[in-house]
């Protein structure tokens, strides 16, 4: 009997981009052939054996790895944050992962440490450069306007978001409370220098997030709010974002792209980009000063790597 497919569910998120993940691996599937798991507790799954897409960011609870044995996956444009790294890439880890290598790695950094560990690897870049613009808009229909999504969040955390878990003790919430301050300067500066390159444009301008309020809105209505986004990525003339999956949606989608950096120094964060500036540019709000009037083109580099992640994906889900 063929095996289910499956897709990772994030029913604790406030991160459009996971929804947007999933989207990407969905398009693969038919609707009433998919089940979805939460990606935070995969260990306990034990009803039918399935087939699992294992693409994205592993994990806000690396202590759930490895998955169950009734799982199946395949790795795809996989991520392991470098936090992570030290529960996740124990000798149960390693040989989980060695099971079922080659593991499609969405960043050259993942790609780096999983075979510093004696895993095979490849670069598969990430499964949402495969979306396709006509699934979201009307091809005949012109780009218009700049979206600008989430830019700059790094460097204006809220104090009142700082909460105790087993990551984030009392100590880091009174050393982030004190750079609030120096870290705001920091923020309304490249705010300035990003609306000055904005007002060189002569375009209409949507500013929206990539975060949404999971307490407010539905899992359902979060999915629904990723996929509207999605719209306006493949609508839009310019995308301006400091979020990797409002960025490589609009790649796929031919859509130019203006990544900034700025507040993205953490080696977590480091580790996500390694590799994507063959994709995008990524700069510093202070190159804007000598882009103004200028609106950069799309790149192409993905398409070699879509060619890759469809036929991974066909071989896969087969059955």
């Amino acid at each position: 009997m063929s095996k289910k497919a499956a897709v990772l569910a994030y029913p604790n998120s406030n991160n459009l981009g996971d929804y947007i993940q999933s989207i990407a691996a969905k398009q693969f599937i038919e609707e009433e052939e998919c089940t979805e798991l939460d990606r935070d507790s995969l260990d306990d799954y034990t009803e039918e054996p399935v087939k699992l897409i294992m693409n994205g960011w592993f994990m806000e609870a690396p202590s759930h790895w490895p998955p169950s044995a009734h799982i199946t996956p395949l790795f795809i444009s996989f991520h392991l944050n470098p936090t992570a790294e030290k529960v996740m890439l124990n000798e149960k880890g390693i040989a989980y992962l060695k099971a079922h290598q080659p593991i499609g790695c969405r960043d050259l950094h993942t790609q780096k440490v999983l075979e510093r560990k004696g895993i095979k690897t490849f670069f598969s870049a990430c499964l949402t450069l495969s979306l396709k613009r006509a699934a979201f808009v009307n091809l005949k229909k012109e780009r218009k306007g700049i979206v600008v999504i989430s830019p700059l969040e790094r460097l204006l955390p809220e104090p009142q978001t700082f909460r105790r878990t087993h990551t984030n003790g009392l100590f880091n919430i009174l050393v982030q409370t004190l750079k609030f301050p120096f870290k705001y300067i920091r923020y309304r500066k490249a705010i300035s220098r990003l609306q000055a390159y904005l007002d060189s444009l002569d375009e209409t301008m949507v500013w929206t997030s990539q975060l949404i309020d999971r307490k407010q809105f539905s899992e359902k209505e979060r999915i629904l709010a990723a996929t509207k986004q999605l719209a306006l990525l493949a609508n839009a003339s310019l995308v301006i974002t400091s979020r990797i999956h409002s960025a490589l949606p609009a790649v796929a989608f031919e859509t130019p792209v203006l990544f900034l950096s700025d507040g993205l120094e953490h080696p977590n964060q480091q580790s996500r980009l390694a590799g994507l500036e063959n994709f995008f540019p990524i700069i510093n709000s202070t190159d804007l000063l000598s882009l103004k009037g200028q609106q950069p083109e799309a790149k192409k580099a993905h398409l070699p790597f879509v060619k890759t992640i469809e036929k991974e994906m066909r071989t896969f889900l087969k059955d």
